[in-house]
């Protein structure tokens, strides 16, 4: 669920927040209150209230200039991607190796949560999506070893990953 779908309550964004952070984040109404007001006044969300049975109902609703600002956010981040490689060399001039060796641990761990989560149900990708996002990310892992392994021989450590070499290109089949 998501409000960029469907309408929702305060409540079931702070819920949905607490869910999509795997419980490391539970914002309060005291901070979602005041920035679904400011979304509102901006006009990049709608109230509307539900009369039923108990009191009135409170639902939040993306509207098209919320949905064009989304887009535009969606935009900008995948070009930070190709900002972050562009910059890349400037962290390795600029971090003590024990910086490094932790940003890279770190962005691994990272990377592997993202496809982790892309395969969940929460990611709203269909079947067809997810077996390609996965095919493309295991070529890159495959890729990625091969020249991990290439370097290792290189040190003088064999292939390191222990297995027998891998033709270029030849991966694991499904």
């Amino acid at each position: 669920m998501s409000i960029g779908k469907k309408p929702m309550s305060g409540y079931d964004l702070i819920r949905e927040i607490e869910e999509k952070t795997e419980r490391a984040w539970r914002p309060g109404p005291g901070s979602v209150y005041p920035v679904l007001r400011k979304l509102v006044k901006q006009g990049y969300i709608a109230v509307q209230k539900r009369s039923g049975r108990g009191p009135t109902e409170v639902l939040y609703e993306v509207t098209p200039a919320g949905l064009r600002s989304i887009a535009k956010a969606k935009k900008a981040m995948g070009l930070s991607g190709s900002r972050l490689r562009m910059v890349s060399s400037l962290f390795v001039d600029l971090m003590e190796p024990d910086d490094l060796i932790r940003f890279a641990s770190n962005s691994f761990e990272l990377q592997t949560d993202l496809m982790r989560t892309l395969e969940s149900e929460r990611s709203g990708l269909g079947g067809q999506d997810k077996l390609f996002v996965l095919r493309q990310y295991r070529l890159n892992l495959e890729r990625e070893l091969a020249r991990v392994d290439e370097s290792l021989m290189h040190m003088g450590e064999g292939n390191g990953s222990g297995r027998r070499p891998r033709a270029k290109g030849q991966g694991i089949r499904p």
